[in-house]
């Protein structure tokens, strides 16, 4: 994939629509290379498919190890673990070399950034033409619609590459690179607690789909700068640290929407710790500190957020959309259900919450943030691109049996093959059926990968079952899912019936 973008890209941008792509590549290739490349394709739609081939044997790749990983939980060692997550940091090494196919958002933080070190505050100024030069970027003039610790951070990379495009790039995809490796990392060590098994399982969702770490490293999207401190928000509250509202608002001041997070946050210190109310309050003086601080470097008036207005007017690949596919089919009348399609993922949200009031341990926890952050991926905003599920991913790692996790992982892996109505012209009006296959093919995985029943909560004794209240209290993460206590029963069964007591 990494080595054809090279050959797509240019086959993609055509030069009535791209100029400054196309005077780049004529630039790097030779304006008749570049001819031959898109005789070669002879299209979008060639470009698309020959995308599509190698990502479908990725796909089939993770899917087969997750099924493995499953089947096999109470047998895995930690050596399998580490393999599992040494290959997911060598997948990111050589998506890092991949060119940018479908998207210009990774250009969009180079222009942006080049503003920043000029001076100009992008929030307020929109990029001109002449700003463009040498650039593979052709897009509509914006102000920037990301959060201004990523400004802050696009800024010290064109800073520090001293106007290269070359060298910017190489900086940009480095960060991400090292990003995404430290998700990894610290999803590894959140799992440490886990059954070998269970760990393996969390690091193959984690770095194996191919979402992940194309979208992050491969196209350059940067929701990585907003999951990563969002995950070690996670890991320090599991910890009792008190730095832990400090890196959920970095994430919240890097792409605004994990700033939701700050509920559970706020049910775990009152529940959970028996904070009281006015400590917590003090336990929010830094991070706000800390926003107010980020944000003032570039706010001047409510104007700063045009950007994000702009690109919360468009609307597709929602749950609303997939429902919108089957009333059209169905001649507009189940209109009325479209609100309660809508609501779907809060009242999921909701019924967490609540769930982690009556029992906080480690695991409600986790699935609590995933249920939140679904309401706001599937309800909250107004539409949903691929890289968006890069947010939820990495949490949905470390409770993979989980039924709304199985169904984001099933969005994960369908998701990136929705390309195709963007890039195909005879597709570009079928954007609602792509919704309704995508959530439909979650739905059907969702099924597919229904664990064996577990025993209820209930069933579980006490001394297991509040064994994280215990470590919570010291310096290690604590996480022990009824799963995994199920595996570990399991492998005790094994021990005992090969006669090892």
């Amino acid at each position: 994939m990494s080595l054809l973008s090279y050959l797509q890209a240019p086959a993609l941008w055509d030069p009535t629509y791209a100029p400054n792509a196309t005077g780049f590549f004529n630039a790097l290739y030779g304006a008749e290379q570049v001819d031959a490349i898109r005789a070669l394709f002879g299209g979008p739609l060639a470009v698309v498919v020959t995308h599509w081939v190698p990502l479908i044997i990725a796909s089939a790749a993770a899917v087969a190890l997750l099924f493995l990983l499953s089947q096999q939980s109470t047998t895995v060692a930690d050596t399998t673990a580490n393999l599992v997550l040494k290959w997911s940091v060598v997948f990111a090494v050589v998506s890092s070399i991949a060119y940018p196919i479908f998207t210009q958002d990774f250009w969009l933080s180079v222009v942006w950034g080049d503003m920043i070190a000029s001076g100009i505050n992008p929030y307020y100024e929109k990029f001109t033409p002449e700003m463009l030069n040498g650039l593979p970027l052709d897009h509509f003039p914006m102000t920037m619609s990301y959060g201004p610790l990523w400004a802050l951070v696009s800024g010290a990379v064109v800073a520090v590459s001293g106007g290269s495009v070359l060298a910017t790039a190489v900086l940009f995809k480095a960060a991400l690179g090292a990003a995404w490796c430290a998700t990894l990392w610290l999803v590894d060590r959140i799992m440490r607690q886990t059954v070998p098994g269970t760990r393996a399982l969390s690091l193959a969702v984690a770095g194996w789909v191919p979402l992940g770490v194309w979208q992050t490293v491969g196209e350059g999207h940067n929701d990585i700068a907003m999951a990563l401190p969002a995950l070690l928000w996670l890991m320090l509250l599991l910890r009792n640290k008190w730095s832990a509202p400090l890196a959920l608002a970095a994430s919240a001041v890097c792409k605004y929407t994990m700033a939701p997070l700050l509920l559970v946050d706020m049910l775990h210190c009152l529940k959970t710790r028996h904070m009281p109310v006015w400590q917590y309050a003090v336990r929010l003086i830094l991070p706000a500190i800390f926003s107010v601080a980020v944000l003032a470097v570039f706010y001047r008036s409510p104007q700063f957020f045009d950007g994000v207005r702009l690109i919360s007017s468009w609307h597709f690949l929602q749950p609303s959309d997939a429902f919108a596919a089957i009333n059209t089919a169905l001649g507009e009348w189940l209109g009325p259900l479209g609100r309660v399609v809508t609501a779907i993922f809060p009242a999921i949200a909701i019924h967490q919450c609540v769930m982690f009031w009556k029992r906080p341990d480690t695991e409600q926890l986790i699935r609590t943030s995933i249920a939140v952050m679904a309401a706001v991926s599937f309800a909250a905003i107004s539409h949903l691109w691929p890289w968006y599920l890069i947010w939820t991913l990495p949490l949905v790692a470390l409770v993979p049996g989980w039924w709304l996790s199985r169904f984001i992982l099933g969005l994960a892996i369908f998701a990136p093959f929705t390309v195709i109505v963007w890039w195909v012209p005879e597709a570009e009006d079928y954007k609602d059926l792509a919704a309704l296959v995508m959530y439909a093919g979650a739905a059907m995985w969702t099924l597919l990968t229904t664990p064996e029943e577990e025993p209820a909560v209930e069933e579980v004794p006490n001394v297991i079952r509040h064994v994280d209240f215990v470590r919570a209290r010291s310096t290690e993460p604590a996480v022990m899912p009824v799963s995994v206590i199920n595996a570990r029963r399991q492998e005790m069964r094994v021990k005992s019936a090969a006669g090892e007591g």
